[in-house]
């Protein structure tokens, strides 16, 4: 079979050139298809290296941008033109051996190609073929599988059907069974009824004699004796006494009733009942307590021993010993500890304000201080409220005079001088003295120091290097006797100190 066509698979970057192998006639029956697409000479691709003199063979360059994609099939095929012969002769015209091949060589290729679609044809056809008798053979196994699947399928409806018929049976033979029960039970409470009144009725029949109390029940009884207990008050530790309900204490109020059996030598508990119950139980519609509320001892605060028989997580619990607790939703909200103390663990708020609380003290409010002044103290201790009063982070406009009164300093050798107590300050000279660095020292402070000779006069007085003066040298003091100098002083920093002198002030 003759070649007629060359495949190749893309790779998504190799523009080629990809060589071809087959003899053709003119250079437009070279055609190009990428993944079965028909592409377009010169402008998808163009042909090189075609041998004119041979024809045969030559390579396919694709143009930029026309990249075959990634695994797209690629082949390049002859497709001669059968529609005119490749040569036409006309009568008295020279015939060319040239021409003649060229006709049989178009016939050939036409017939070549002819016969290779014909070939692919048959094999594709062969393949449809064997596909088609595979999928028959899959559809029937597929009919035989379904056919075995409904066979199934029935019998389990079948099976179904079966166990609904048995769980049917099964819930009407329950239902019996309850119906049973329930008549089991409306007779054991009809029987614990009559029990009940057979009890009460023998105790009745039996011939009480009231006794006021425990000492005054008979000390030789004999068989049959009954006596009521009108104040039952110890009778838990009477002896011989047999059938006392476990926990039970005598009490006033509480009547008891007892029988002498001499076939066991003691007495025996017939029941008890509250002497006047109006008085000693509380009714359900309400009613005032005389004695004490009690709970029982649970420190539980997610179910708080004081609830609501709604809501059993919210009411008054009890933490610990002498401690109260406010619970809502099982969580504490407020707790009164031994010593009255009022703690709240959470945020506290009253509307839509919040409520102080132990994280804000010492931050949003002062910490406690027995030197803080109470509410009292106002207009007296401290002064009330005033919008004059000035703020010192706000810038203000003073409409009078504002002073600060003098600072005396210690007359020493070195004079000391704390600049927190003020900024005015006076010091009279005792001797020759030297003003020493001054402590607390801020920069931005301003003020004057007043210094003054003694009645001697005389003195002199030198500088730390923290004072600064107008061409870096200290004044000299005006030593007449009681004579005064001003030291008008500037604090630029805390190693800088401005001071301008001003002598024998009078």
């Amino acid at each position: 079979m003759a070649t007629t066509q060359n495949t190749f698979t893309g790779d998504g970057s190799n523009l080629g050139p990809f060589s071809f192998t087959f003899k053709w006639l003119e250079s437009t029956d070279i055609k190009v298809t990428v993944a079965g697409v028909l592409k377009t000479a010169g402008t998808h691709y163009n042909l090189q290296s075609l041998n004119y003199a041979t024809k045969t063979g030559g390579q396919v360059l694709f143009t930029a941008g026309n990249t075959p994609a990634n695994g797209a099939a690629i082949v390049v095929y002859r497709q001669t033109d059968d529609t005119d012969l490749a040569a036409t002769f006309y009568s008295g015209s020279a015939i060319r051996a040239q021409d003649l091949n060229n006709n049989f060589i178009q016939g050939l290729y036409v017939t070549q190609e002819s016969s290779n679609n014909a070939a692919s044809a048959t094999s594709t056809a062969n393949s449809a073929l064997t596909a088609s008798a595979s999928a028959t053979a899959t559809a029937n196994a597929a009919t035989s599988t379904a056919n075995s699947a409904v066979s199934t399928a029935n019998s389990a409806v079948s099976t179904a059907n079966s166990a609904v018929s048995t769980a049917n049976s099964a819930v009407s033979t329950a239902n019996a069974a309850s119906a049973s029960a329930a008549s089991a039970v409306a007779t054991a409470n009809t029987a614990n009824t009559n029990a009940t009144a057979a009890l009460n009725a023998a105790a009745e029949a039996l011939a009480y004699v009231i006794v006021a109390n425990v000492a005054a029940i008979p000390a030789s009884p004999v068989n049959g004796d009954a006596v009521r207990v009108t104040d039952s008050t110890g009778i838990q530790s009477f002896t011989p006494l047999s059938g006392l309900p476990v926990g039970f204490t005598g009490d006033s109020g509480l009547t008891v009733e007892i029988y002498y059996s001499s076939s066991t030598s003691t007495w025996v508990w017939v029941r008890y009942y509250a002497t006047d119950s109006d008085s000693r139980y509380l009714k359900t519609t309400g009613g005032t307590l005389t004695g004490q509320l009690k709970a029982d001892d649970s420190t539980s605060t997610a179910l708080p021993v004081y609830s609501f028989d709604g809501d059993v997580n919210t009411g008054l619990a009890h933490p610990g010993a002498d401690e109260l607790a406010l619970v809502t939703g099982g969580t504490v909200r407020l707790t009164v500890d031994p010593s009255g103390a009022v703690n709240v663990p959470v945020s506290l708020s009253v509307g839509a304000n919040a409520v102080l609380d132990a994280g804000d003290i010492g931050v949003s409010v002062q910490a406690y201080n027995a030197n803080i002044l109470t509410s009292s103290a106002i207009g007296s201790t401290v002064q009330a409220y005033d919008a004059d009063t000035a703020k010192t982070d706000v810038a203000q406009t003073f409409t009078a005079a504002q002073r600060g009164a003098y600072v005396t300093l210690t007359d020493a050798a070195t004079i000391a001088t704390d600049l927190s107590l003020g900024n005015q300050f006076q010091v009279t000279l005792g001797g020759n003295r030297t003003l020493g660095a001054p402590t607390n020292v801020v920069a931005g402070q301003s003020g004057v120091i007043r210094v003054v000779q003694d009645g001697s006069g005389g003195r002199t007085l030198a500088f730390n290097s923290v004072f600064k003066f107008p061409g870096g040298t200290a004044p000299t003091l005006t030593t007449t006797a009681n004579a005064v100098d001003l030291l008008a002083y500037h604090v630029e920093s805390t190693t800088r100190i401005a001071v301008r002198f001003i002598g024998d002030v009078k």
